[in-house]
């Protein structure tokens, strides 16, 4: 299209009626769509009847310190049932070690067989951190070094354990064990290399910092808001532009007079 049906257009009253109506509508249809995204839900709320019991209000555990005796029988249980359990040697003693849930429903003889619902590895050396303590749970962070005959590397597992009986009967029992990071691979750390776990470390370890990749909303708005304004401003642009031309003209039909 050349600069002169293009100027044919502009000057034709018909096609500047349907330019500013199709730019009304578009206006119209992008703030219908701002309206849906801030007033999505906009539903009668569902009444939930009341009820007379006592509200069940989650109260978070609090960190606690044990006693020396009690954070050495804790290492000795874990200490025996890596050496039992995640070594698979003489795995039957783990029995004893290891909660409800560990047991998964297996019996004695499936331990003795090595059936076991608990992630092996060729255990040569390992080290300890607590990570959280609390009345009835306390949680291991287990770094583990493999032998010298294993091509697996380093690994960390997350083992918890929990209080079982009261009094004098209290214990502790093995209640999961989870490995934290990712197995395999060439075994390339030393033992003499500095590590955190060791058993001096506090009670309770620092929470770690959450981040999202999520895109707030503000971002599904934005090119809405462009829609709005461009529909706007393209009318706007007639009209100044119509303006101008019309103080031209008139100009121009002024000066043809003197």
């Amino acid at each position: 299209m050349g600069r002169g049906e293009e100027r044919h257009y502009l000057a034709s009253p018909r096609f500047r009626r349907r330019l500013f109506k199709g730019g009304l509508l578009l206006a119209v249809v992008g703030a219908g769509a701002l309206v849906s995204v801030l007033f999505w839900n906009t539903a009668e709320p569902v009444e939930t009847p009341l009820s007379n019991r006592p509200a069940q209000v989650y109260v978070p555990q609090l960190p606690v310190t044990f006693a020396p005796a009690e954070r050495r029988q804790v290492i000795s249980i874990a200490s025996r049932f890596v050496e039992t359990a995640v070594k698979r040697e003489h795995s039957e003693r783990a029995y004893e070690l290891v909660g409800p849930t560990m047991r998964n429903g297996t019996t004695k003889q499936h331990w003795i067989e090595g059936d076991i619902p608990v992630v092996p590895y060729p255990v040569d050396d390992a080290r300890w951190k607590f990570d959280y303590s609390y009345v009835d749970e306390i949680g291991l962070q287990v770094l583990v070094f493999p032998t010298a005959a294993s091509d697996l590397r380093p690994m960390v597992f997350n083992m918890s354990l929990k209080a079982s009986g009261s009094g004098s009967e209290r214990h502790w029992l093995v209640d999961s064990w989870v490995p934290r990071g990712g197995g395999g691979g060439r075994n390339t750390v030393r033992k003499s290399e500095g590590s955190p776990f060791d058993l001096s470390a506090g009670a309770a370890a620092q929470p770690y910092e959450r981040t999202s990749s999520r895109l707030g909303s503000g971002w599904l708005i934005f090119p809405i808001v462009l829609l709005i304004l461009g529909a706007l401003l393209v009318p706007l642009g007639i009209v100044g532009l119509e303006r101008r031309r019309s103080r031209r003209a008139r100009r121009a039909y002024e000066s043809s007079r003197i």
